[in-house]
């Protein structure tokens, strides 16, 4: 009985996670551009700690403007899947990364596991691109 309920358990929690990246894959752009930018401003010594985390947070929040009022107001299909490739570009990584160390988890080979990974990027970088789609038609 436990164990059928643990195996459940495992399978929603795996299913959750990968909803959770699926939603959360359009912000990885952002969340990256925040990130280098604070990691930058704090290794040079150009802001303290938290004016670092500030200053990455505002960049972060730039990059996810820009590129929405991009896709939003822009007639030009090349400019639209320019900017839609390079916020999904991120996502694709964050999702190889993630079903990368899925497969870690278990006991699979390396040339499955990149093959699954490379599956995983796409999905994840489809679905990031289709999200940007939307923006763009509203």
């Amino acid at each position: 009985m436990l164990l059928g309920l643990g195996i459940v358990l495992g399978f929603a929690s795996i299913g959750f996670l990968c909803w959770l990246l699926f939603l959360c894959a359009v912000y990885a752009a952002p969340l990256f551009v925040a990130a280098m930018a604070c990691t930058m401003l704090y290794d040079h010594g150009l802001l303290s700690g938290a004016h670092a985390i500030l200053a990455g947070i505002a960049a972060g929040i730039m990059v996810l403007a820009l590129g929405q009022a991009i896709l939003a107001s822009s007639r030009d299909p090349a400019l639209r899947v320019a900017v839609s490739a390079l916020l999904a570009l991120p996502a694709a990584l964050a999702g190889f990364g993630t079903t990368l160390g899925f497969c870690g988890m278990g006991d699979m080979g390396t040339i499955p596991a990149y093959l699954f990974a490379t599956f995983g990027a796409l999905c994840v970088g489809g679905a990031a691109w289709t999200r940007l789609c939307v923006i763009q038609l509203a």
